[in-house]
């Protein structure tokens, strides 16, 4: 029996340990209390079984009488801590004071145990040597440990019967280990009583601790599951490495003091236990190494569905744009949470109703609610990112629940085990994510809530970062045709006034031949300018986005430099093209990337021939290079020794309509002012970009950079 009882109170010390260090490295302050609660009641415990170890291993009195009042004084505070906890995790907050009068009462009884008031002496009895005999204070420490108790157990079980069938389960394991392990614990009161029964039930005390234990990770009443590891960890450092130190500070300490310290190896070996978990818990490498193995042995799944959950909201804001991209990213929530659905409803802009925008599983999803239905969830989901749990909502509010069968009708759209989680975005609620039932009955954590909320967070965003995006499109493309209406204007007036004159002149002298002649070519030479106006309006105003494949520049620049070679020979103009050896493909539309670089090269062309000053003989010189080892880019880098460009000109040069006559440098300049403007849309269409360096009279360098393929 003696052996027995030593084993079990070995493991319940343990045990209790392993639970204050796990809370202890949580933080006590946390979660209302609670923390702080199961912290003193798992120390309460653990002095109560230490001592209790100890005392069963004294070999004199005087060291049995010590450890007597130890383990009395841990049983002391076992009802009054469990009575504490029992208040937080029920709410029964209006209790506190009654916790903090109990403390006191604890405390006194706690110092008189230290004279004969609770234990007078020890005795042998029923095989035990050192067995305690009460005094006069046994009954009121018998009496106040019975009736916390029974106070803590009526506070469960009326938590437990006005509970949602859903939070049911969080207080079944931590009611019956109660009636467990207090019975169990109880049998040690009956040899004080002169009652003839051992305290057999000593290891039901184990039992309890292990189902209040389970019942704090699995329904995360506290939320320490993670420290479960890292603790366990540390025990296991401590097991192995009970060093050399500690073993001998306590041989030292044991031949110093011999009547309070005792010879045996389980004593010894449970002191350097001690030492060596305080030493760990401060931070060790070797406990480092040993959490990390245990997480990726035992812990593999949880973490990587936690990291798939990072992973996705981290992919969020890249494709919450279409309906399609929502239902993926709803499909992907589904598998990696194991919810039998998930729904997602944004609001609308035009009607401000919520309209399902993605949606996976077997429910038969509503496609359209109507914000007025939603008045009760929208008023719980507003100003707030936290989940809302229907069912607690459902217990705490029956008019909730009626509303919600209202909207609900057959259950379709939403049922008690769902969880609704808001969408926001600046403070602003966008929608909302129905995340369905659990599958293998498994429970969130709240690590769990806290990776959901902020994929709908990064959601949020996503989406009125696609509203600014499509106002600003919308400011973007009015501007423009501000500008290109402006522009169109001004370039279609001069022809125009030419024809209208002319044709005035023609009216009065009809028989004039020359005037003819005159106004015959001028109407052809104006004709084709309006032409070239309109089809580079239309060039400019269409979508720009086309397929893509890998395009080899090279060949895309011989196209374009062939187009115009026409002109190279009367214009004395010569291009020379420079490739460097293992250039990638880039990525892009080989037909409008032979508009842009026909475009650039015609304009470097006609500034060389338009300049007064012009060389004898005009150069443009094309240099590709790049690629994968270069910056993933392909660089094309044009340049001439043309007229080049005053400074000013150049901020504005890729605008509509701007022509190099607003240079003043060429005067004879007869462009659109629409060559480079469609050029820096299809290269902004491509992910690329375009830049200039000139100076006047020393020719233009433009730079052209294409993702590579």
């Amino acid at each position: 029996m003696i052996a027995y009882l030593i084993f079990s109170s070995f493991l319940i010390a343990l045990l209790t340990l392993f639970f204050f260090f796990a809370v202890l490295a949580k933080g006590i302050r946390s979660d209302g209390g609670r923390n702080l609660a199961f912290c003193l009641f798992s120390f309460s415990i653990f002095v109560w079984s230490t001592g209790h170890m100890f005392w069963l291993l004294s070999e004199t009195e005087a060291q049995a009488l010590y450890w007597v009042k130890v383990l009395v004084f841990g049983s002391i505070f076992v009802p009054y801590t469990y009575f504490h906890f029992v208040v937080n995790i029920t709410g029964r907050y209006a209790l506190r004071k009654f916790v903090y009068i109990s403390y006191g009462l604890a405390a006194c009884l706690a110092l008189l145990n230290f004279g004969p008031f609770v234990v007078v002496r020890l005795e042998p009895r029923l095989g035990f040597p050192f067995w305690p005999v009460p005094g006069a204070g046994f009954p009121a420490y018998l009496g106040s440990f019975c009736s916390l108790v029974v106070v803590a157990a009526c506070l469960l079980f009326d938590k437990y019967r006005t509970s949602a069938i859903e939070a049911k389960n969080q207080y079944k394991y931590i009611l019956l280990g109660t009636g467990i392990g207090f019975a169990g614990g109880s049998t040690n009161f009956l040899l004080w009583m002169d009652i003839p029964i051992p305290p057999f039930g000593h290891l039901l005390v184990l039992v309890y601790i292990l189902g209040l234990g389970y019942s704090m990770l699995k329904y995360r009443i506290l939320d320490f599951n993670e420290m479960v590891f890292r603790v366990l960890a540390m025990l296991l450092v401590a097991i192995l490495f009970s060093g050399v130190t500690a073993q001998g500070l306590v041989y030292l300490l044991s031949t110093v003091y011999p009547e309070f310290f005792p010879s045996g190896f389980l004593f010894w070996w449970g002191i350097c236990l001690l030492i060596s978990i305080v030493i760990v818990s401060l931070g060790s490498p070797v406990s480092i190494f040993f959490s990390e193995m245990l997480h990726e042995r035992f812990l593999s799944s949880r973490y990587a569905y936690r990291t798939e959950l990072k992973i996705l909201s981290e992919r969020v804001a890249l494709a919450a744009g279409t309906k399609e991209s929502i239902s993926e990213i709803a499909r992907e929530l589904m598998d990696v949470l194991s919810v039998d659905s998930v729904g997602v409803y944004i609001r609308s802009e035009i009607e401000f109703d919520y309209v399902s925008s993605g949606s996976a599983g077997k429910r038969d999803w509503a496609k359209r609610i109507p914000a007025s239905d939603l008045s009760f969830i929208l008023d719980r989901l507003s100003g707030q990112p936290n989940a809302i749990v229907l069912a607690e909502l459902i217990h705490n509010s029956r008019s909730f629940e009626a509303e919600l069968a209202n909207v609900c009708g057959d259950g379709k759209l939403f049922q008690p085990t769902d969880v609704l989680v808001p969408i926001s975005g600046f403070s602003e609620l966008l929608g909302f994510l129905v995340v369905g039932k659990r599958r293998f009955r498994a429970v969130y954590a709240d690590v769990d809530f806290l990776l959901i909320e902020n994929l709908c967070s990064q959601l949020g965003l996503a989406i009125k970062f696609r509203e600014f995006e499509r106002m600003s499109n919308q400011a973007e493309k009015l501007i423009s045709l501000g500008t290109m209406a402006a522009g169109l204007s001004h370039e279609l007036r001069n022809p125009l006034v030419s024809i209208r004159t002319l044709a005035s002149l023609l009216e009065k002298n009809p028989e004039n031949l020359s005037l003819k002649h005159s106004f015959s070519a001028t109407v052809q030479r104006d004709v084709k300018r309006i032409s070239g106006i309109v089809e580079g309006v239309a060039a400019f105003a269409q979508d720009a986005e086309r397929p893509t494949m890998p395009v080899v520049i090279e060949q895309v620049i011989l196209e374009a430099k062939s187009a115009l070679e026409h002109r190279l020979v009367p214009e004395q103009v010569e291009i020379n093209l420079l490739v460097q050896e293992n250039v990638s493909a880039a990525l892009g539309n080989s037909e409008q990337l032979i508009q842009v670089f026909q475009n650039m090269l015609e304009n470097a062309i006609n500034a060389i021939a338009e300049w007064d000053d012009r060389p004898k003989q005009g150069r443009i010189n094309v240099n590709i290079r790049g690629g994968r080892k270069y910056k993933r880019w392909v660089d094309v880098e044009i340049s001439d020794n043309g007229p080049g460009m005053p400074v000013e000109f150049q901020s504005r040069m890729f605008d509509p309509f701007v022509t190099s006559r607003d240079t003043g440098i060429r005067s004879g300049a007869a462009g659109t002012g629409l060559g480079l403007a469609i050029v820096t849309k299809i290269i902004e269409h491509h992910r690329g970009l375009i830049t200039v360096d000139s100076q006047v009279g020393k020719g233009a360098h433009f730079k052209i950079s294409i993702p590579c393929a």
